[in-house]
């Protein structure tokens, strides 16, 4: 497909580098030449240095026969004009990248209608409801809900006392509505992520991804005794847009929050918009501070700075301080061995939400959502089956599916089944499916 993204700050290059890969054509806009040079070195995408909003420009682009326009730039406004000058010119889908919460949940104003906009992403709001679905639940590494909240998604920590791992899967007595995902095992030699079939073992020390219906997951800590607490307060690093987000969601439930912020005009403009939380004027990658802060008796640490090497050095120093529980949002992947070395979880950042959220508007036929498992290691995909669909009527276990693709879960007239063998797909089921990021496109191709 022939995209255009307007923006080339940190979540607009993310996305072009990441929609190059996998293989669409992709032109880069912004007004800053250096952006544009660094996109360019990175990542195989044209560049197009212009000042928008400009309806010359859009007029000038809709003669390469765009599919796609992503106004991904930093400031609200000019992403909704963008996006009506881009579609009133003809692009066929236009997508607004938005901050603001109000604007986002605003009952009186359809600014979708308004501005021609046709979907808009929240890379804060989506990365906050992330880490909220973490610290909610204290217990899982990680959360997701799809078919509107139907099925569940976690990933837990099996614990060092798990005396079945000498069982096999399809010996353990898990619900039926319950199914093992994804394996992601340390092992001497580094570390290796499995799609299990029922002859694998869950072993301790293992990081479990089970999916299920949403009334068999409240067990799990019981099946695979494992601890849950209740969190009361949490320490946030970096006044940024997701520690806003994210301050508002555990404000909701109660929840005491510190944020630690080292800009003081910030900490002014936090202190205005989030009065029930604590803003503390510091840097927090002094030691002295998060030690004066008592970070040991906090219920969780969360630093959302924009750096990754800053979330990185603040996590380890957090954990070396003694906090339970320390979550460390990064981009970059190959930083995850690194922090779970020193006992930090790693979060992905806004952008790869975002790239999530518009790899499945590009397929929207058949793919309702993707997410990110263990960092992006692998996906867990949600999608329709199409009644031209190669798969319907023919018995999973007949299908000859790729190694390392699983289907998961099938949601089939309003009943979800476990993907077992013998079951069939029929047309319009939603299935929920795990596969490695590479076999995302051969998985929505199977599905079309």
């Amino acid at each position: 497909m022939n995209i255009v993204i307007l923006g080339a700050g940190r979540t607009g290059s993310y996305v072009a580098s990441i929609l190059s890969e996998e293989e669409h054509n992709v032109t880069l806009i912004d007004k800053d030449p250096k952006a544009l040079e660094k996109a360019g070195r990175e990542s195989d995408v044209a560049t197009l240095l212009a000042q928008a909003p400009s309806w010359k420009l859009f007029e000038d682009l809709i003669e390469g026969k765009p599919d796609l326009f992503f106004a991904a730039t930093g400031n609200d406004e000019t992403n909704l004009v963008c996006c009506s000058i881009a579609k009133n010119l003809g692009f066929p889908k236009t997508i607004a990248r938005m901050q603001a919460r109000e604007a986002l949940n605003y009952p009186r104003l359809d600014l979708g209608r308004l501005f021609f906009v046709d979907y808009f992403v929240g890379p804060e709001v989506l990365a906050a409801q992330d880490l909220f679905k973490v610290l909610a639940r204290s217990g899982d590494l990680a959360m997701e809900h799809f078919a509107h909240g139907a099925i569940h998604m976690r990933t837990i920590q099996i614990p060092d006392q798990w005396d079945q791992g000498g069982l096999p899967i399809h010996k353990l007595s898990l619900p039926e509505d319950l199914i093992a995902g994804l394996i992601r095992r340390k092992m001497a030699d580094g570390e290796t992520v499995l799609i299990p079939h029922g002859g694998d073992h869950i072993l301790p020390g293992d990081q479990v991804t089970l999916v299920g219906e949403a009334k068999v997951m409240h067990q799990l800590h019981e099946i695979f005794q494992t601890p849950e607490h209740r969190i009361r307060s949490v320490v946030l690093v970096g006044g940024t847009a997701v520690a806003v987000h994210l301050t508002h969601f555990l404000c909701q439930q109660r929840i005491g929050v510190r944020i630690i912020e080292k800009n003081p005009s910030r900490c002014a403009e936090l202190a205005e918009i989030l009065p029930d939380a604590t803003i503390i004027n510091r840097d927090g990658r002094d030691p002295h501070l998060l030690q004066s802060e008592k970070i040991e008796n906090a219920d969780a640490l969360v630093s959302c700075t924009q750096q990754d090497e800053t979330n990185i050095l603040i996590g380890a120093l957090a954990k070396q301080l003694g906090c339970k529980k320390v979550i460390a949002q990064i981009t970059e992947g190959y930083y995850v061995p690194i922090l779970e070395k020193v006992g930090v979880m790693p979060a992905l950042s806004a952008r790869v939400n975002v790239a999530n959220r518009i790899l499945s508007i590009l397929d929207e036929e058949t793919t309702l959502s993707i997410a990110s498992l263990s960092c992006d290691a692998a996906k867990i995909v949600e999608l329709k089956v199409s009644p031209s669909s190669k798969l319907v009527g023919i018995p999973l276990s007949h299908l000859n599916l790729p190694k390392g693709l699983l289907i998961a879960v099938i949601q089939s007239q309003g009943c979800v089944t476990v993907g077992r063998g013998n079951r069939i797909l029929c047309p319009d089921d939603i299935v929920i499916a795990i596969c490695h990021p590479q076999q995302v496109p051969k998985l929505q191709l199977l599905f079309h």
